[in-house]
């Protein structure tokens, strides 16, 4: 989305083979700093919040501990900034995913997709597992204010998906939230032991959105394939946005 344009948009900036360009500095600050949010995914995913430094981040990204703070004042901005670019990457992979999913605009397919990208981000799965202590301190790097803005837009997707008749209406809001939430976390911390850490297979994550179909989907609904994708598109938009606010 808007990260992955800018990062685009830098990289096409180098010229074809056997010319030379040199990049403009915004440019090449923009790809900088991508490379040390992708550090900091990698090692954020691999000690935690709590025992990552900003020195292993520099170490990650091959760059000096003072060049990271051109960038973000201090270990929480940096480490929020990684956990919502991870997010990024996550909804951006989630897309990709319903796009090239004929069914795709379905609740149920799109939870799917979603949990599946969830697997393959390792720093994501984390926060969601509780594995190691990123969760608790992803939380409160992000702030509480920021987390209501969170939930809120996650029920402006559900309202939205019962108007064009993708959820039944009869459920609250809440009560679907909380379900899904509570159903993902467990999904994700029980496959850990009982697959003993590797990714589901296809057969288990459409068998998990065939439950949610189960539960969700309007006796005899299914909605409008357009009106669907238009809402998910929506709300990964405004989702995006509030990280885009919060990276620092």
């Amino acid at each position: 989305m808007a990260a992955q344009r800018a990062r685009s948009k830098a990289e096409g900036s180098w010229p074809a083979k056997g010319r030379t360009r040199r990049l403009s500095a915004s440019d090449s600050r923009k790809l900088r700093q991508y490379r040390i949010l992708d550090a900091a995914m990698a090692v954020l995913a691999r000690w935690g919040f709590r025992k990552t430094t900003v020195d292993d981040v520099a170490r990650e990204a091959g760059v000096g501990k003072g060049t990271i703070y051109l960038h973000w004042k201090d270990k929480e901005e940096l480490f929020r900034a990684a956990i919502w670019h991870a997010g990024q990457k996550t909804i951006e992979d989630t897309m990709r995913r319903v796009a090239a999913d004929p069914d795709g605009e379905q609740f149920h397919r799109f939870w799917a997709h979603g949990l599946a990208a969830i697997y393959d981000n390792p720093l994501i799965s984390g926060v969601m597992s509780g594995v190691i202590d990123i969760a608790g301190g992803g939380i409160e790097a992000l702030g509480s204010s920021t987390l209501k803005r969170l939930i809120g837009t996650s029920e402006e997707l559900i309202t939205g998906m019962q108007r064009a008749n993708l959820i039944r209406r009869d459920i609250p809001i809440r009560v679907v939230l909380v379900l899904l939430d509570a159903l993902k976390m467990g999904i994700i911390s029980s496959s850990r032991l009982l697959l003993t850490g590797q990714t589901p297979t296809q057969e288990l994550t459409d068998g998990l959105g065939d439950l949610i179909r189960r539960w969700l989907q309007p006796e005899g609904g299914g909605g409008v394939s357009a009106k669907g994708k238009a809402i998910m598109k929506e709300w990964m938009k405004m989702f995006v946005s509030i990280g885009t606010g919060n990276r620092g």
